[in-house]
């Protein structure tokens, strides 16, 4: 059982090492079919064993071989993450008292959670980098939200997907909206309300509310923290759709202890 989680927790950090490519590659609008990855700063190719996921990174120092160039901590970081959070969603469908059962409903509902994980991770990446939630991680993925909960390999029904993609939508508009009328600054992007649809369309009206929550609680106290440790303005802006997405997978693990 020992050596399956190591050979599955390396297995997702190559999927992380993935994801970040991807959203490197669409936020900087780079082709998607590149072969060969490339450092970002002097595009020399980068050799397989200065690509492992995370050992290189430390290896290096965080910098490019070639020209020295800083490698972000993104980098890592979203490889870890992506790790550690696809073990335990392996471990929440699969697992059962130290045994592992593979059922067809169980495979397809990790799917189902696997392309949200992953698109929530996809969403942190590019929010934390550029600022920016690109639609394909996002909106264009509620009607899977949709398919995935119409054939029951969601914890939501149609409905409530669909009412789950429209609330969270909604609610981040019209407070967007107030905040505008009130302050004349935008206070929310598009971003954020379509990545709160997927987040309902996956998790319905209550999961979104509880990301939301979260997002906001974990946000300001964050905000609050750093504004001060930086002696940033209140101007300052945070990106919110890690937290979105911090709280929508925290609604996952904890919702059957919560009604």
């Amino acid at each position: 059982m020992f050596a399956l989680f190591i050979f599955i927790f390396i297995l997702f950090l190559c999927w992380g090492s993935f994801l970040n490519v991807l959203a490197y590659r669409i936020v900087h609008d780079k082709p998607f079919l590149q072969k060969r990855s490339t450092c970002n700063h002097c595009n020399s190719l980068i050799a397989w064993y200065d690509n492992l996921p995370v050992i290189s990174w430390l290896i290096l120092r965080a910098k490019c071989r070639v020209c020295k160039g800083k490698i972000s901590i993104l980098y890592p970081a979203i490889e870890l993450l992506s790790a550690v959070l696809f073990s335990f969603l392996f471990y929440y469908f699969f697992c059962d008292q130290n045994n592992i059962i593979f059922y067809s409903s169980n495979i397809i509902s990790f799917f189902a959670y696997f392309i949200f994980f992953s698109a929530l991770i996809l969403a942190t990446r590019t929010d934390l980098e550029a600022t920016v939630i690109p639609q394909i991680f996002s909106i264009w993925l509620v009607p899977v939200g949709f398919i995935f909960s119409y054939f029951g390999y969601l914890d939501v029904n149609l409905l409530q997907s669909f009412l789950g993609a429209a609330f969270g939508y909604l609610i981040l508009f019209v407070v967007a909206k107030v905040f505008k009328y009130f302050t004349n600054k935008d206070g929310l992007g598009e971003g954020d309300m379509e990545l709160l649809a997927l987040i309902g369309s996956f998790t319905g009206y209550m999961g979104a509310w509880f990301a939301l929550a979260i997002a906001s609680f974990t946000g300001s106290l964050l905000g609050i923290a750093y504004i001060l440790m930086a002696k940033k303005t209140r101007e300052f802006k945070i990106p919110f759709g890690p937290f979105l997405s911090f709280g929508a997978i925290i609604y996952f693990f904890i919702k059957e202890y919560l009604f």
